[in-house]
Order: structure tokens, then C-alpha cells, then sequence
């Protein structure tokens, strides 16, 4: 899928875990490392949202940061698809453990049906795994400019396609693309174990 940029959201300030949440270990590899690895098979280029460019210069990838300081994932979704060469960008964000590539490809393929594609799943939105088209950079901005950094609301105001949960059962059942690590308990909850860096 040359046509569109993977996106790594690694931009957060970790604030509610006690150490890089990207690089913590599932199944002996860093979830950073894992979501490269399926990037990489499935875009033709990558790059990750980062203001911390330091921490990932050994991914070898393209790093962007925020052009609007301090606005939380939209910002990081606006700088990396105005400065993607493709027309399209899919973003998860870098504590995404169990990403599944049949979702993502899914998603990839109905990218065309709209600029936001975007998933609902058990009654909860996933704006942070989806795909986000340079149509709607205009209304991004207009938003960060605006103060209203909720991506919610700019699923709705912008018209994405929301992918329901019906269709998404038949590829991932369990919803495991949308769990993400945000605190300890997160961790201890779905990884389980002692917390490991690589």
C-alpha cells in the first residue's frame, strides 16, 4: 500500500506510566518495534510523530514534531500528514501492543470511501488507529488553531467513516487492535508479568 504513510504516534508525556511506554516488551519485542515491523510490511514509507526524536533515531524512520506545541494527538496527526508525501496517513499510537494487520489492511482498503476512517468498538471511538487524509488538513488546523483537540469531535464534524463493530468482530473478535497501555494497571491487565524494557 504505497499510497499511504504509516504513522507512530509517540508524542504523549507519559505521564501516567513510569517509563517510555513504546518500549516496553510484549512477546520479547518492544511494541514500538512491533508496530515498524508491521509498517514496514504493509506502507511504503513510515514515520513517527515524536518531540522526542532522541529516543527513536535507532528505528532509522523519518521523525516529525508537533508544528502546534502541546495539543495532544491531533497536533501530532497534523504535522505528520501535512508533511507525508502520500495522500494518506495510518496512525496508531506507539503503546498499541496487539495491532492486528487484517483490521489495518481492512481499513486500508476502504480508505478511498472517506478522509477520516475510524473504528467503534464496545461503545468507544479509536481516533488514535485509523486512517486520516489530507482533505481534512484544513479543518485540523482550524480546530488546533481553535482549541478543540478532541478527536471526537472531529470525527463527527469532518463526516469520517466510523467503522462499526460488526465489522470489525469478523477480523479482530476480541478488539485487541484497540487496547493500548496507559497506566501500570493497563499493563498488568492485558501483558501481565513483571515490566520489562528491551
Amino acid at each position: 500500500m504505497t499510497d499511504i504513510t504509516g504513522v507512530i504516534l509517540a508524542g504523549g508525556d507519559n505521564s501516567r506510566f513510569p517509563v517510555n511506554k513504546g518500549f516496553l516488551c510484549v512477546g520479547g519485542e518492544r511494541i514500538i518495534e512491533r508496530t515498524l515491523r508491521l509498517f514496514r510490511e504493509m506502507f511504503g514509507s513510515v514515520m513517527i510523530s515524536t518531540n522526542t526524536p532522541e529516543h527513536y533515531f535507532f528505528s532509522g524512520e523519518r521523525m516529525i514534531g508537533d508544528i502546534f506545541p502541546a495539543k495532544g494527538p491531533m497536533g501530532g496527526i497534523y504535522s505528520a500528514l501535512l508533511n507525508s508525501a502520500t495522500e494518506r496517513i495510518f496512525v496508531a499510537a506507539c503503546d498499541m501492543p496487539f495491532l492486528n494487520p487484517a483490521l489495518v489492511r481492512y481499513l486500508s482498503d476502504i480508505a478511498c470511501s472517506a478522509d477520516v476512517v475510524i473504528c467503534s468498538f464496545e461503545g468507544t471511538l479509536h481516533p488514535l488507529f485509523g486512517i486520516y487524509g489530507k482533505g481534512v488538513l484544513e479543518q485540523l488546523e482550524h480546530h488546533l488553531k481553535e482549541g478543540m483537540t478532541g478527536l471526537g469531535r472531529f470525527a463527527s464534524d469532518c463526516g469520517a467513516r466510523i467503522v462499526h463493530e460488526e465489522e470489525i468482530k469478523k477480523i479482530d473478535p476480541e478488539g485487541a487492535s484497540f487496547v493500548n497501555i496507559n497506566t501500570v494497571g493497563d499493563f498488568n491487565k492485558f501483558i501481565g508479568g513483571r515490566i520489562c524494557l528491551g
